[in-house]
C-alpha cells in the first residue's frame, strides 16, 4: 500500500511539474552566430541554485533594455532567432534559462520558478549594463510568470514597459486544457489541476498590478497551444495604460515578423520606452558661411618663433 502511494505521489510530482515545463539542457544555437558580442551571466540564488543567462548587447546607440522570458519548452539557445532583432534596433537584450533549463542547475516546478524570474529583475535593476528604460518580453510560461512577479505589490513601477505574447490567464485553468489534450493525462486531471498554483497567484489576478505600467498583450487567433481566449482574458483583466494585438500564424511565432517587430517597437517608442538618440549639434549657418581667415604671417628674427 505504502509503495503504491509513493508511485502515485511520484508520478503526481512529475505529471505536476511536465504539465508547464519541458525543460531542453541540449544547446540548438550560439549567440555568435547572429552576432559579434555577448557575455555569459551567472546568477547565484538564494538557495544554492546557479542560473545562468546571456547578455546581448545593443548595436549603435542604446535605446533600452528588454528582459526576455522565454515558454517552457525551450531554452536560451532556442530564442535566438525570434529575438536576435532587438539589438538590431538598439536594445540590450538580457536572455535567462530558468531552473533546469540549458546550463542552470536545479529542476523546475512551481511557484520556486517565480523565484528565478525575481532574480533575473533584481539583477537587471542593479546591473551596471542596463541602460535606458527596461523592458519585461515574456512569451507563453514566460509571459504568465512576468504578470504574476511584476503583479506583485513590491514589484510595482520595477519595469517601464511590459510586452506579453501568447500568455495564459491561470495556471490551474490552462494545466486543465494541457491534460484535457492527452488521453494518458486526461484521468489526471483531478490530481494534478489542484496541485498547480492558486488563483491568488494567476496572472489575470495579478495583472492589474502593473499599471500603470504601459502593457502591450499579443495572442495569435490560430494558437494550438495556450488557446486564443487566455490572451482576451488576461488583457480584460488588466488596468490601463494597455493594448491588445491579435495576431495570426502558431504559437509565438510572430516576432519573425518584421511587421509585428515594428509593432512592439512603436508600442514601446509610443510610451516612453525607448531613450532617443541624441541629436547631432546644431548647425551654425552664420558661422559655417563665413570665409576662413588666412593665418597671420609667421614671424621670424632673431628673437622671433616660426610655425
Amino acid at each position: 500500500m505504502r509503495t503504491s502511494l509513493l508511485l502515485l505521489l511520484l508520478c503526481l510530482s512529475g505529471c505536476t511539474s511536465k504539465a508547464l515545463f519541458s525543460p531542453t539542457k541540449s544547446w540548438v544555437d550560439e549567440p555568435e552566430n547572429f552576432r559579434d558580442s555577448y557575455s555569459d551571466i551567472i546568477l547565484r540564488h538564494p538557495d544554492g541554485l546557479r542560473l545562468h543567462g546571456w547578455w546581448l548587447p545593443a548595436t549603435g546607440y542604446v535605446h533600452g533594455t528588454v528582459y526576455f522570458l522565454h515558454e517552457g519548452g525551450q531554452n536560451i539557445s532556442m530564442v535566438l532567432p525570434d529575438i536576435q532583432w532587438l539589438p538590431e534596433q538598439g536594445y540590450n537584450v538580457f536572455l535567462l534559462d530558468y531552473r533546469g533549463y540549458g546550463l542552470s542547475e536545479g529542476k523546475p516546478k512551481l511557484p520556486a520558478v517565480f523565484d528565478d524570474v525575481q532574480l533575473g529583475l533584481d539583477w537587471l535593476r542593479n546591473a551596471r549594463q542596463t541602460q535606458g528604460p527596461l523592458t519585461v518580453f515574456g512569451q507563453s510560461l514566460g509571459g504568465a510568470m512576468a504578470a504574476t512577479v511584476l503583479g506583485d505589490e513590491k514589484n510595482q513601477n520595477a519595469a517601464d514597459c511590459v510586452v506579453l505574447e501568447a500568455a495564459f490567464a491561470s495556471y490551474r485553468g490552462i494545466t486543465d486544457d494541457v491534460m484535457k489534450g492527452s488521453w494518458l493525462l486526461w484521468p489526471l486531471r483531478w490530481l494534478v489541476v489542484p496541485g498547480m498554483p492558486g488563483a491568488d497567484l494567476d496572472p489575470k489576478s495579478r495583472i492589474a498590478g502593473l499599471a500603470p505600467t504601459p502593457l502591450l498583450v499579443m495572442h495569435s487567433e490560430d494558437d494550438p497551444v495556450i488557446p486564443y481566449q487566455h490572451g482576451k482574458r488576461l488583457f480584460a483583466a488588466a488596468n490601463e495604460p494597455k493594448q491588445f494585438q491579435r495576431l495570426r500564424g502558431g504559437h509565438i511565432e510572430s516576432t519573425r515578423d518584421p511587421a509585428v517587430q515594428q509593432r512592439i517597437v512603436n508600442f514601446l517608442e509610443g510610451n516612453g520606452c525607448a531613450a532617443p538618440a541624441p541629436q547631432p549639434p546644431a548647425r551654425d549657418e552664420v558661422m559655417d558661411d563665413m570665409t576662413p581667415l588666412p593665418l597671420p604671417p609667421a614671424a621670424t628674427g632673431n628673437n622671433g618663433y616660426r610655425f
